[in-house]
């Protein structure tokens, strides 16, 4: 949605203004209306879009499939306004990637909002109804909870919590417009239905690779060893049930490295569990509990000229992985001061995600 109403923006000179529809034809649309924009515009201006460099599929038509998504909504019972929300909302996460921060000239350890993001987290603040004060206030200080006092936060951790709001507003929408879809269809809370889409990731190995690329590869390690269950393992055990005549294929078992990520008590995921919640945990920490524990294992491997990192030898390849902000992601939790201030936000939509959102 980020790349279509981005491509719907482009489209409009002078105006934020979209009429909709354009591309779909009148009769096929639930209603036409018109669309604020504001803060959307070319791709290329948002840093969370300039990440990857495919920006474009072939033969998709993201002004055409931006349309598209306006009628599914109107299709499942979101009102104009709310529709209007979600875009805004969708805008100001895009514009808080583009908010930058460095330390005030007397105190290295703080945190402010650069200068030359002064538009960004002014548009950002603005379409999320709340002061841009109080906006900054909250990504770059912490309320401790027992004492009541508030201290800045590094650079760093500026960073994360700006990030950890993206990833929430965005979370937030997505549920949202799954619940509405729950609504349009009958769903009833008290059946217990499921239903599941399995997303195959494709392994990722960058030069530098974070706790994002462990998580994918860990759904890839899980996904081949479900594979070579059902194609070998289980085909095995049917022929010697039914004493068919076969021979011993040997086959590749990344039983172990799944068990080295995810053990419950000793996998790599519980030992970064347990470091995020002991006092004074930290990535080295972590990485130094990892090499203690797998040193010797034949899935791990210790990276010696760079202390943080460490190698995983996966079903696909090794990848090496840098520990540096392992804990601050796998925690991702936002602060109460951007809680509440989102939570007094002038926008009654705003204000709602956030005082009804159970997490």
């Amino acid at each position: 949605i980020f790349y279509e109403a981005c491509a719907a923006a482009a489209t409009l000179s002078g105006t934020s203004v979209y009429n909709f529809p354009q591309v779909l034809k009148k009769e096929k649309v639930k209603a036409e209306r018109t669309i604020d924009l504001d803060g959307f515009s070319d791709l290329s201006n948002f840093a969370y879009m300039t990440r990857s460099t495919c920006r474009t599929l072939k033969d998709v038509n993201d002004v055409e499939m931006f349309e598209r998504r306006i009628n599914a909504m109107q299709t499942i019972g979101i009102d104009a306004e709310d529709i209007s929300q979600i875009f805004k909302v969708i805008a100001a996460v895009l514009h808080l990637g583009n908010v930058k921060f460095d330390p005030p000239p007397n105190n290295s350890e703080g945190s402010r909002a650069t200068q030359e993001c002064d538009a960004s987290i002014e548009l950002a603040a603005k379409l999320m109804g709340v002061e841009r004060k109080s906006l900054e206030c909250a990504l770059c200080n912490k309320t401790n909870l027992r004492t009541g006092s508030q201290s800045p936060v590094s650079v760093r951790m500026a960073v994360d919590n700006r990030d950890a709001l993206a990833m929430a507003l965005y979370g937030m929408i997505f549920d949202l417009v799954v619940h509405s879809t729950n609504i349009s269809i009958g769903f009833i809370e008290e059946v217990k239905l499921f239903v599941g889409v399995l997303e195959i990731f494709g392994f990722e190995c960058f030069k530098m690779n974070s706790l994002e690329q462990l998580w994918i590869n860990f759904t890839n390690e899980l996904l081949q060893n479900l594979f070579i269950s059902y194609v070998f393992k289980l085909e095995q055990q049917l022929y010697e049930r039914e004493g068919i005549p076969w021979h011993p294929l040997d086959f590749p078992d990344n039983t172990d490295a799944v068990d080295m990520l995810q053990s419950k008590c000793s996998g790599i995921f519980a030992i970064l569990d347990e470091e995020c919640v002991i006092p004074q945990g930290s990535d080295q920490g972590f990485c130094n509990k990892l090499i203690k524990r797998y040193k010797g294992h034949r899935r791990f491997d210790e990276v010696k000229c760079k202390p943080t990192w460490f190698v995983v030898k996966h079903f696909a390849g090794p990848a090496a992985y840098c520990t540096d902000g392992f804990l601050d992601t796998n925690t991702n939790q936002l602060s109460i001061d951007i809680i509440e201030c989102m939570g007094s936000s002038k926008t009654a939509f705003v204000a709602n995600l956030f005082k009804k959102d159970k997490k």
